[in-house]
């Protein structure tokens, strides 16, 4: 069984911890902090425009797609829909096709593969939807989002105002506090029997993605069959509860699948004298000082600039925050940026570069370590965020490390 170490616990880290796992390693993940997924709206950007042979032709080389292949590609989607569905959530899209959704915002953005719960909201499917208003939840305004989408053409019926009755008093509600209301099932089952009558001839209706953090899917096709609507959330601001039940349900895989997970620890990069060419593990730091550990193989997926990953200092260099790799950079401060904060990032650009094999490589081109990969946001070679493209890295190079890795 060989041990392979995990380093960061956003989507990335999760889903490499998740399938190393359950191909038979012995999976030990430290972690720093959460990850961002409860920043995430829970769904899987893949490319903008969608991934096509013509659209993956014209990527440049150092991209982590062209490193991992379009077959790699479709078989980490696959298993990621696979991990998903065993925990109780259904995603739905392709990679040839982005799904156009509506934001909390009025905006829409496209997206590869979403949530059924989001994905039934879908702006390419006919006919009316309404909108609704939660009494006293702050963070979604209908009537903004009804406005907007209106001014974009699209057959936004109205606003319907719904109760949410015996709420617990002292504070604002949250979207994770109404969430977890919406857990229990006595409370729920009395909300939907209030909504049945403002909700007469109503066909589809957006509601803020707050339907439970377990068991949603369920309670949301409950809910449809009680009231005859076609219920699809919208996600809200941070934190996310879609970007929550995701986090959760790769969580629960991997540990599963007998991942042990060490959380809160700040891990240094272990390089000892006798592994020549290897790295030997990580040291992390913990309540009772220093502890090393140990690993065949180590896969970083600490993030990017957002995450820690990558560490930008005031003198002009960008350090990558374990082993201290190098970094694909502009040296002067001024290349960091663009003028209008409007356009493509440079910095969204830096990061490891790899090789094929996802080995990050020095200034050669030749792996830094024999068995050190890296994934995610760390990655140089792309802008995730101009290209619409951030999940799908994620899951592709955590898929195509863990294959290396376990080589």
């Amino acid at each position: 069984m060989k041990r392979v170490l995990v380093i960061g616990a956003g989507l990335t880290g999760l889903f490499a911890a998740a399938m190393a796992a359950r191909r038979g390693a012995e999976v030990t993940l430290v972690t720093d902090g959460r990850g961002g997924l409860e920043l995430s709206h829970g769904c899987i950007d893949l490319l903008t425009p969608p991934l096509s042979p013509e659209t993956f032709g014209h990527l440049l080389p150092a991209h982590p797609y062209r490193r991992a292949g379009l077959e790699r590609i479709r078989e980490a989607m696959d298993l990621f829909r696979e991990f998903l569905t065993e925990q109780g959530l259904t995603y739905f899209g392709s990679l040839e096709h982005n799904l156009a959704l509506p934001s909390a915002a009025g905006g829409i953005r496209d997206t590869g593969l979403a949530p059924l719960a989001q994905a039934t909201g879908a702006l390419a499917d006919a006919g009316t939807f309404h909108l609704a208003s939660l009494a006293h939840f702050r963070d979604f305004s209908a009537a903004f989002a009804a406005q907007r989408l209106r001014q974009r053409g699209l057959p936004v019926g109205g606003v319907v105002e719904l109760a949410l009755p015996n709420l617990p008093p002292g504070r604002d509600l949250y979207a994770t506090d109404l969430a977890r209301l919406f857990d229990d099932r006595e409370w729920r089952e009395e909300t939907i029997r209030s909504w049945r009558s403002p909700l007469t001839g109503i066909q589809r209706l957006g509601v803020p993605a707050v339907l439970g953090l377990t068991g949603a899917e369920a309670a949301r096709t409950s809910a449809e069959e009680q009231l005859g609507v076609r219920l699809f959330e919208i996600p809200t601001l941070p934190p996310s509860v879609p970007g929550l039940r995701l986090e959760r349900a790769l969580r629960r895989t991997a540990q599963a699948a007998g991942a042990h997970l060490i959380e809160g620890a700040h891990a240094t990069g272990l390089v000892e004298a006798a592994s020549i060419g290897r790295v030997t593990g990580v040291v992390y730091v913990s309540a009772g000082g220093p502890r090393p550990q140990r690993a065949e193989a180590v896969i970083l997926a600490t993030g990017g600039a957002l995450h820690g990953g990558l560490v930008f200092r005031s003198h002009g260099a960008v350090q990558e925050s374990v082993f201290d790799l190098p970094v694909e950079h502009a040296s002067e401060r001024g290349g960091w940026t663009a003028e209008s904060l409007f356009a493509s990032q440079p910095y969204s650009r830096f990061g490891v570069i790899i090789g094929d094999d996802f080995r990050p490589v020095g200034p050669d081109g030749q792996p830094l370590f024999e068995n050190l990969f890296a994934a995610g946001g760390l990655l140089g070679g792309c802008d995730r965020t101009a290209e619409g493209s951030r999940q799908g890295i994620d899951l592709v190079s955590a898929y195509c490390a863990v294959e290396e890795a376990l080589t």
